[in-house]
Order: structure tokens, then C-alpha cells, then sequence
């Protein structure tokens, strides 16, 4: 999983909708299907600022194979922009009016005239317009349907207008065009509930300390290398707050592995690359789950910090020990230095006045 998707998952909102997964204060995640917006989960609105906003969380976890999801029912849209907001319009299949007009008919089947019911009613009874004749039983005289349609423009009769659609983005479109959405309910997938816990983890458990002692951490971060390249990190820590902003390199860069593989060789030379490049004196890789033997030596060889372990409580004890000694480290060496900046009075004049000589 990359650390652009971790950081997306990593979002307050979406972790607030992970917790209540994780606790069980969140099961099923059912649609309400509505013209004013659409599709949307009422379960989980409180814990996103929009119902599209819900929505990509939803198919976020549903990619990541989080949730598991099942049609429920279905939204015609349009092919364009997905629109769900749709007008129907009738057109002649004859000659494309729109002039239509709808109703029950008759067909007077002496004369084989067809038109409008009302327009064979004459003081109660039904006389044919065209021939005059009155029509006497159903089936021998004259024969109903239920409702055809008439082209004012063209005069044609027929039973099956032309169907056009067109959105509420101006886009317009026949019948065969039309998209359908799938509706969909979701649910936790019981077999990701070890991954449901790395999602969970909670690495700021390992910072306050270090903003406490007056170190400062980005998380996510994104540092710049010497190359000019924005590299994205989990965390990142620096001595202060004018380090940072000047662009200097961090004290430590981190990235955290939550996928259920094995962090790899792979994982640790594309981590080495871009630690190296943002010049980091301390480089940590935090896995929830397991580091296969190449990755190990690898980062042995480059000087990378593994944290490892299958449980969050595990992984937040190691980080808290390993990156707190450095970072403890580091402030210490900060203030050694600052003392050794600082000059020393003795012997200096006090308030401009020179010592008086013995």
C-alpha cells in the first residue's frame, strides 16, 4: 500500500469510521436512494463533511478489500458525467416531434378510423368523427386501447414514442445510452480484521513526547531532496520549527508498511532511496506484520531502523523506545551545541562598566 494511499487513510475522518468498524459501533452500511442526492449512507454521515465525500470513503474500502459489498438496486445516470438528475422526452418515431399528445383511443373498425375517445362522445353516446356512424358493442364495432400517442406534426399513431434523455448537466441522450449505477450495500470483510487493526494504528501515540521535549513532526510529511524531488514520508522530525520551513534535513524520516505482505527488499531500497536523498540522519520502517529475511539484511546494510510486530500494542511500545532514544538524542545534542554558542560573561564588562582592578 503507498504511503499516498496511507495518508489518505490516515485522514481524522476516515480513521473515526475505522475505529467504529474496529469497535463494532459500525456494521452494516445500507443506501437510501434519493432524487435530491442521489445515493447516499446514512450510517456514516456523520463522520464525513458531503455524501460524495462518504461515498469515495466507501469505494476506497471496498478497493482495498475492507469492505465487502453486494448489489441492492440500481440508478440510471448519465453516460457523461454520471448525473443521476434525468428528464424523459418523447419524440415521433416518425418524423422526431416533440409535439406529442397521449390518451385512450378507439378504432372505429367499419371505417378503420383511430383517434381519441373524447372525440367520438357526442351527448353520451359514441358516434365515428369521420363516417358519422354510431358505434354499438366492443369487438364488433370498434375496438379501445389503452393509450397511444398522436404526432401533431406528422398526425402519425403510435404506441411506443422515441425516448431521449437529458441530465441536469445539459447533456443529452437516447434510450440505448443510458448508464446504469449499481446501488450497493457494505459490510466489514472478516477477513481483514487483522488489516483493520494496522489501519488503526495510531502512530501519534509516539510524538507527543517528542513535541514535548520541542522537537517537530509532520505526519504525513513531505521532505525535499537534494534533487529537487517532494518525497512523502509517514513522519518526519526536525529540531525546530526554522529547520523545517528552511528546508533543512530532518533529524528522522519514518514510513509505515500496513499491508498484509512482507515488507521486501524492494520496500526497503525504494525507502533508502528517498531517505538518502532528503540527507535524514535517522531512517525508521514500521511494519504491522512481517520483514522478510532480504528486506532484514538490506536494511541492516544501510543503516535502517526495522520496527516489527502482528499487533498495534507491539508496534507503538517498540516505536515509542527506538524513536524516543534518538529523538532524545538529538534534543541533547541540540542544547550542547546552543551552550556552546553562548559566550561566557566572566570577565565581561556589566552594564558597560569594566570590573574594578584589585
Amino acid at each position: 500500500m503507498s504511503n499516498a494511499m496511507m495518508s489518505i487513510l490516515r485522514s481524522e475522518k476516515l480513521q473515526r469510521m475505522l475505529r467504529a468498524l474496529r469497535d463494532g459501533v459500525l456494521s452494516g452500511i445500507e443506501p437510501v436512494v434519493k432524487f435530491s442526492v442521489g445515493v447516499e449512507y446514512p450510517a456514516i454521515n456523520d463522520f464525513f463533511g458531503s455524501i460524495e465525500e462518504a461515498n469515495r470513503a466507501l469505494m476506497l474500502l471496498g478497493e482495498i478489500g475492507l469492505l465487502s459489498s453486494e448489489i441492492v438496486d440500481n440508478v440510471a445516470v448519465c453516460p457523461q458525467c454520471q448525473s443521476h438528475m434525468l428528464m424523459i422526452r418523447m419524440r415521433c418515431p416518425s418524423c422526431g416531434s416533440p409535439r406529442l399528445v397521449r390518451g385512450a383511443m378507439i378504432e372505429h373498425l367499419a371505417c378503420g378510423h383511430i383517434d381519441f375517445e373524447e372525440r367520438f362522445k357526442v351527448e353520451g353516446r359514441l358516434i365515428c368523427p369521420r363516417c358519422g356512424k354510431p358505434l354499438g358493442s366492443v369487438g364488433s364495432d370498434y375496438r379501445t386501447f389503452s393509450f397511444l400517442y398522436r404526432c401533431l406534426s406528422c398526425r402519425s399513431v403510435f404506441s411506443s414514442p422515441r425516448i431521449e434523455h437529458s441530465c441536469s448537466n445539459g447533456h443529452s441522450f437516447g434510450e440505448g445510452d443510458l448508464a446504469i449505477r449499481a446501488v450497493r450495500a457494505f459490510k466489514l470483510n472478516p477477513e481483514k480484521l487483522s488489516l483493520l487493526e494496522r489501519l488503526t494504528f495510531n502512530i501519534e501515540e509516539v510524538f507527543k513526547p517528542l513535541r514535548d521535549g520541542g522537537l517537530i513532526v509532520d505526519s504525513p510529511a513531505e521532505v525535499y531532496g537534494e534533487t529537487g524531488v517532494k518525497h512523502e514520508f509517514s513522519f518526519a522530525v526536525w529540531d525546530s520549527i526554522e529547520s523545517r520551513d528552511k528546508g533543512e534535513a530532518p533529524i528522522i524520516v519514518g514510513s509505515v508498511y500496513a499491508s498484509e505482505g512482507a515488507v521486501t527488499a524492494v520496500d526497503v531500497l525504494a525507502f533508502w532511496a528517498k531517505a538518502l536523498d532528503a540527507h535524514a540522519r535517522h531512517k525508521f520502517m514500521i511494519a504491522l506484520g512481517n520483514v522478510d529475511k532480504g528486506g532484514r539484511d538490506l536494511a541492516e546494510v544501510y543503516g535502517i531502523k526495522l520496527i516489527e510486530g502482528l499487533s498495534s500494542s507491539e508496534v507503538l511500545a517498540k516505536a515509542r523506545a527506538m524513536i524516543g532514544e534518538v529523538a532524545e538524542a538529538a534534543r541533547r545534542e541540540k542544547e550542547t551545541a546552543l551552550m556552546e554558542e553562548t559566550p561566557h560573561n566572566s570577565g565581561k564588562a556589566v552594564g558597560g562598566v569594566a570590573p574594578a582592578s584589585s
